[in-house]
C-alpha cells in the first residue's frame, strides 16, 4: 500500500509539473484588416482596452492559492511562463496599434 501510495504522489507530480494553475487574459494580435477599418478614435479606445489588460494581468499575478498550488507543482513555473507569454501578446497588440496610429496620422494630433 504505501508503495501505490508513493507511485500515485509521483504520477499526480509528474503530470502537474508544467502546468499553469493560472489563466492569464490573452490579447490577440490586430489582424490588418481589423486596422484598416479603424480610425484615430478606434485605435485610442483599443489603447486603453490594452491598458485594462495589462492592469487583470497584474491582478491575476498577485499572491493567492493558485499561486501556492503553482509553486507545490512546479515551483511556480507554468504560472511564470503564462504571465510571460499574456504580456508578451500584450506588448505585441500595442505596438501593433501604435504602428497604425502612427501610419494614420493619429499622434500628430
Amino acid at each position: 500500500m504505501n508503495k501505490t501510495m508513493l507511485v500515485a504522489v509521483a504520477a499526480v507530480a509528474v503530470v502537474a509539473t508544467g502546468c499553469a494553475t493560472k489563466r492569464y487574459p490573452m490579447a490577440t494580435p490586430l489582424s490588418a484588416a481589423e486596422i484598416s477599418l479603424m480610425d484615430c478614435d478606434d485605435l485610442s479606445l483599443e489603447l486603453v482596452r490594452a491598458e485594462q489588460v495589462r492592469v487583470q494581468i497584474s491582478e491575476t499575478a498577485e499572491m493567492d492559492w493558485r499561486s501556492v498550488a503553482g509553486f507545490l507543482g512546479d515551483y511556480g513555473i507554468g504560472n511564470a511562463m503564462a504571465k510571460n507569454e499574456a504580456e508578451a501578446a500584450l506588448n505585441e497588440r500595442i505596438a501593433t496599434i501604435r504602428s497604425a496610429q502612427a501610419s494614420k496620422g493619429c499622434l500628430a494630433n
